[in-house]
């Protein structure tokens, strides 16, 4: 049984479909059950906000906000991204490698911007899936210009490219800036080490 799921779902990018009908899935719940762009709505389902999580200690937040969207726009651009990243990374990656960079980035972003408010003495809410979105795109970044044989290679202009929009699209008044700056450093950090554990593990095995 596990052979023939292996050979069924292997060189599929099936955990990119997961995410994406678990964010589709949360977001068509919370519209039936109320207004995904009412923030006291949002707040009790699960969205950050700074004293809950300092004051309260609702750390959880910092993990269901990652599946938490402001109205359709929101979750259509983030699930746009994740579809055209995805799709190609996680095969190139593998899917636990793939899965790690999204989680953790999502996470890592989501921590770092609560710290930046607690520094600036802000209480904002907060959702979205932009953290880990961007860290896909900083494992991208990565294996364009470090590991090619994975995805294929970046040109300059791409990587340029790429990076551009990660400032257009994460850079604002109406986004989480540091969320999505972190999450793409973090996604290119969390990549180069998870593809030097890989080759630190198949050259042990070859001795």
């Amino acid at each position: 049984m596990a052979a023939w799921l292996k050979e069924k779902l292997g060189g599929r990018p099936f955990i990119t479909f997961f995410l994406l009908s678990v964010n589709a899935l949360v977001f068509l719940s919370l519209e039936l059950l109320g207004d995904t762009e009412d923030s006291l709505f949002m707040f009790r389902h699960g969205a950050m906000f700074t004293d809950a999580i300092a004051q309260k200690g609702e750390y959880w937040r910092l993990f269901t906000a990652m599946f938490l969207h402001f109205g359709a726009n929101h979750i259509f651009s983030n699930m746009l991204v994740l579809f055209a990243l995805g799709s190609r990374l996680e095969q190139g990656l593998g899917h636990w490698r793939f899965g790690l960079v999204y989680l953790f980035s999502g996470l890592g972003a989501n921590l770092f911007s609560h710290m930046t408010k607690i520094w600036a003495g802000e209480n904002i809410l907060s959702a979205g899936a932009s953290g880990a979105v961007f860290g896909l795109m900083g494992a991208m970044i990565f294996c364009g210009l470090f590991d090619k044989e994975r995805i294929g290679a970046l040109s300059p202009g791409q990587v340029l490219i790429m990076l551009g929009l990660s400032f257009y699209h994460g850079v604002g008044a109406a986004v989480d800036d540091m969320a999505h700056l972190s999450g793409l450093g973090l996604g290119f950090l969390l990549t180069g080490l998870l593809i030097f554990t890989q080759r630190s593990h198949h050259e042990r095995l070859r001795f």
